[in-house]
C-alpha cells in the first residue's frame, strides 16, 4: 500500500523533530513543511496533529506550531512506564517470538560489540526503537503498541541530539544481548531484570546527556 501524504508528512516532520534539525523550543512552519514535500497544507496539518497526540508539538492559537523542549520529569516519567510496562509486553510476547528473530538481533549486537568502529544506530535504522517495538509487537495489543511507539519516539530524542558516550553505547548492546539471551532461554524472570537493568542504566545515560545539552530541557 502506497504510503499516504499525512503519513510522509508525519514521518519527515518526526525525522526533523527527533533528529533536532527543527530544535525544541522551534516554530514548525506548516506552510514552509508544505511547500517543501510539495503537498496542500491539509496533510501537513493531519500530521502536525498526530506530533501534537505524541507530545512532540504544541500548537497554539497565537504562536502557531512549536517543538516542545524536552522535560527532565518527562523524560523521568517515561523511564518510570517503560519500567512498568516493559516486563509486562514481555510476558505477554514470550509465547510469540521467533527464535530466528532473536538470534539475528543478537548477531547484530555482537558483531556491534567486537567492532569498535562499527556503525552506531540511525534514525533510519534505529536497533534499539526496533527492538523494543518487537516486544510491543509481539504482545499482540494495539494500544501497548500506540503507547510504546509514543514513548520510544521521546527516548530517540534524547539519543539522537547529543552525542553518547562510546562506552555506554557498547554497554547498551551488552544489555540488550543479556535480555534476548534470557529470552532464548526461556527464564522470563531472568528477562524481566535484565529489561530493568537496561532501563535503569538508560536512565543514568539521559541525565548526563541532560547535562551536556541543558538548553533543550526544560525542569
Amino acid at each position: 500500500m502506497a504510503e499516504s501524504k499525512r503519513d510522509r508528512a508525519y514521518n519527515y516532520l518526526r525525522e526533523q523533530i527527533v533528529l533536532c534539525h527543527i530544535k525544541p523550543g522551534e516554530a514548525l512552519d506548516e506552510k514552509r513543511v508544505a511547500a517543501e514535500l510539495g503537498f496542500s497544507r491539509m496533510p501537513v496539518r493531519d500530521a502536525v496533529n498526530k506530533l501534537a497526540e505524541e507530545h512532540l508539538v504544541s500548537i497554539f492559537p497565537s504562536r502557531g506550531v512549536i517543538v516542545n523542549q524536552i522535560s527532565l520529569a518527562d523524560f523521568q516519567d517515561m523511564l518510570d512506564i517503560r519500567l512498568l510496562i516493559e516486563p509486562y509486553l514481555l510476558h505477554l510476547a514470550m509465547p510469540r517470538v521467533d527464535r530466528v528473530d532473536l538470534e539475528e538481533f543478537r548477531a547484530a549486537m555482537m558483531a556491534r560489540i567486537g567492532d569498535p568502529n562499527a556503525e552506531t544506530d540511525s534514525f533510519g535504522h534505529d536497533f534499539d526503537y526496533t527492538f523494543h517495538m518487537y516486544f510491543a509487537h509481539k504482545a499482540g495489543s494495539r494500544y501497548l503498541i500506540s503507547l510504546m511507539g509514543t514513548l520510544m519516539t521521546q527516548s530517540q530524542r534524547i539519543r539522537f541530539f547529543s552525542v553518547v558516550e562510546p562506552e555506554r553505547i557498547i554497554a547498551s548492546y551488552r544489555e540488550h544481548v543479556a535480555i534476548i539471551d534470557a529470552v532464548l532461554a526461556g527464564d522470563e524472570e531472568a528477562a524481566a531484570a535484565a529489561i530493568r537493568d537496561h532501563l535503569n542504566n538508560t536512565r543514568e545515560g539521559y541525565l548526563r546527556i541532560s547535562r551536556a545539552r541543558e538548553g533543550f530541557f526544560r525542569a
